[in-house]
């Protein structure tokens, strides 16, 4: 049993959010107050939910992306904030984490665009589902919601 020399440096890693969180545009602050407690228990990272504005507007949890840029910003949707909270309280949380030391993390599926305004043309290749190789069947047009409505 010779000398392995120091342990290496665990990371803990929190999801700092569930499905159900109230839908109360207080997110990013309950997890700000926080985050010093979290911190001295041993978490070093906190995974976040998506922050852009989903098609549910303050409702969204951010899996329906309706603007990648709104982070709790501009009025969309219904409202200014997002689920989780504003830009500015989402800016807090940051530089809290970033004082303390405590890496964030964003869950981002940029390819869920559900939430857009209008549909635009766009190639797709039909498959046959029941094929074992998933043969390409034909190319054809359809229309998919990509973009939010010109601001």
């Amino acid at each position: 049993m010779g000398d392995a020399g120091a342990t290496p440096e665990n990371y803990c890693m929190l999801q700092g959010f569930e499905w159900n969180v109230p839908a109360d545009q207080k997110h990013w602050t309950r997890l700000q107050k926080e985050l010093e407690a979290l911190k001295k228990i041993g978490i070093d990272n906190v995974w976040l939910p998506p922050a852009c504005k989903g098609a549910g507007g303050s409702k969204a949890n951010g899996y329906d992306i309706y603007d990648l840029y709104d982070i709790g910003e501009f009025e969309q949707k219904g409202s200014r904030t997002t689920k989780w909270g504003t830009r500015e309280e989402l800016d807090q949380l940051s530089q809290k984490a970033e004082e303390l030391g405590v890496g964030l993390y964003f869950d981002a599926v940029l390819n869920h665009k559900a939430g857009a305004d209008n549909k635009e043309k766009c190639r797709v290749v039909e498959v046959d589902q029941n094929s074992e190789l998933l043969k390409f069947l034909l190319h054809k047009r359809i229309s998919l919601h990509l973009r939010a409505r010109a601001k």
